[in-house]
């Protein structure tokens, strides 16, 4: 249990970046955060709570950061240190969550900390988009922010007006942390700062803090739910992310048919509707920017076939992401990495679905499979946004498959003899959906002309 104040460091930091906005927090950075998640680990297998159990997203994940930085290294050596930072926090904070949470209640615990996060998350996207909108000058503050002139306005035009010349303005809604929308669409700062990530970060953290819940039923935890529920639509409606838009029908499609049955599916359109109705956008210059992108993903993986062109090396070559995690991984990592990355979200899949049904039967289980259904709803809001999002190598979903892993050991803490195997079938079948996807890939840009 000592592990959990390191996980939610963790979580705080990444999903807020506090040592960003208040300079008195700025040692509240990655080394602080991982040693206290570290320190906790220890403390915890010291006394006896966390044993080494494993499972196959271990294995995966493990193979994915060894063969990533051997890759690029060779590629890229002037950024070793960053790739080793970026992958040494994924794998690091992967294996703390996974191992360090063994017990079904220190999961319910960070899903209460991840319903608290989602609804102020929520909550921050409301007030930015319902705030006036400023005047601001494009890299006019400090460290090259984006700084507030104090005016109001509606239109652009409105800023250019009475504006310094060699200046460049835009008119959007101010935020709190001195964040601030994006063409009107709101989000927030950091690893959330594109609104279609932070979209898909409540979309994520809804269905987990459904299970909040139905662990233990009260008035409050209902009303706190209800209230996290809306707030995260409304959000998410203000991204305007069309990502969004089909990562939280996908997941309360997903959560509500294996809590309910064919019944639930009702209930998930019509929850999902307002987002259908009042979310997305129209932009057809996005759309032709995000097909250029995945063009250029695969002729990166036909100039280097093998092992891609390296981590965090996409935007070195071209002057926007993949906009897509398994065509960024395939540039990137070439056919084994991307294997390795889509593996692990298969095994994640696998292990939350058969924890559902294995267990379908045990009474006294009811906690493992109310988890199994958000942890797997969860990761199905993720993989729809994986399809339009460049997130392989972000934290939150590290922590996401940390989650799973920590829900199987949890499950094997129980009942030792409890096993989910990932075989060469497994393997075939990701194989197989791989080459699908991008066979498709490929045929969609010939049609569209791209």
């Amino acid at each position: 249990m000592f592990v959990i104040p390191g996980v939610v460091a963790l979580l705080t930091f990444e999903l807020w970046r506090l040592n960003e906005v208040f300079e008195w927090l700025r040692w509240f950075s990655v080394p602080f955060v991982m040693g206290l998640a570290v320190l906790g680990y220890v403390l915890d297998f010291g006394v006896g709570v966390s044993r080494p159990r494993g499972s196959p997203l271990l294995i995966l994940l493990g193979a994915l950061f060894v063969f990533a930085i051997i890759t690029t290294t060779p590629r890229a050596p002037d950024s070793l240190t960053l790739q080793l930072l970026v992958l040494g926090v994924d794998i690091a904070a992967f294996f703390m969550v996974s191992e360090g949470l063994q017990t079904l209640r220190s999961l319910s615990a960070v899903c209460t900390v991840l319903l608290a996060f989602t609804l102020a998350l929520s909550l921050a996207g409301i007030y930015q988009g319902l705030s006036q909108q400023l005047c601001y000058i494009a890299g006019g503050g400090p460290g090259g922010h984006d700084l507030p002139d104090g005016r109001t306005c509606t239109i652009i035009g409105d800023c250019l007006r009475g504006g310094l010349n060699d200046k460049d303005y835009f008119c959007e809604h101010p935020g709190i942390f001195g964040s601030h929308s994006i063409g009107g669409r709101v989000r927030f700062q950091g690893i959330l700062e594109d609104p279609n990530e932070l979209a898909w970060a409540i979309s994520l953290g809804l269905p987990l803090s459904l299970a909040v819940y139905q662990l233990r039923r009260t008035w409050l935890r209902l009303v706190a739910v209800v209230v996290t529920v809306v707030a995260g639509c409304v959000c998410i409606i203000k991204t305007q992310s069309r990502s969004g838009q089909l990562a939280v029908a996908g997941m309360f499609g997903i959560y509500f048919l294996r809590r309910f049955g064919s019944r639930g599916l009702l209930v998930a359109g019509l929850v999902s509707l307002p987002v259908l109705i009042l979310g997305g956008r129209s932009d057809q210059s996005s759309s032709e920017e995000r097909l250029e992108c995945w063009a250029e993903a695969l002729s990166m993986w036909r100039g280097n076939p093998f092992s891609g062109v390296g981590v965090l090396q996409f935007t070195e070559h071209h002057y926007l992401t993949a906009h897509n995690s398994f065509l960024l991984t395939l540039a990137e990592l070439g056919p084994l990495g991307l294997l390795l990355w889509s593996a692990a979200l298969y095994a994640a899949f696998k292990i939350t679905i058969q924890i559902q049904r294995e267990l379908a039967t045990n009474v006294e289980a009811s906690s493992a499979r109310i988890l199994a259904t958000a942890l797997l709803a969860a990761l199905a809001a993720t993989a729809i946004s994986a399809f339009f999002l460049s997130i392989p190598y972000r934290v939150v979903l590290w922590i996401l498959f940390g989650l799973v892993g920590g829900l199987y050991s949890s499950v094997r803490a129980h009942s030792p003899d409890f096993r989910i195997r990932f075989g060469w079938r497994d393997l075939a079948l990701v194989f197989g959906g791989d080459v699908a996807l991008v066979g498709v890939v490929m045929i969609y840009l010939r049609i569209k002309g791209v």
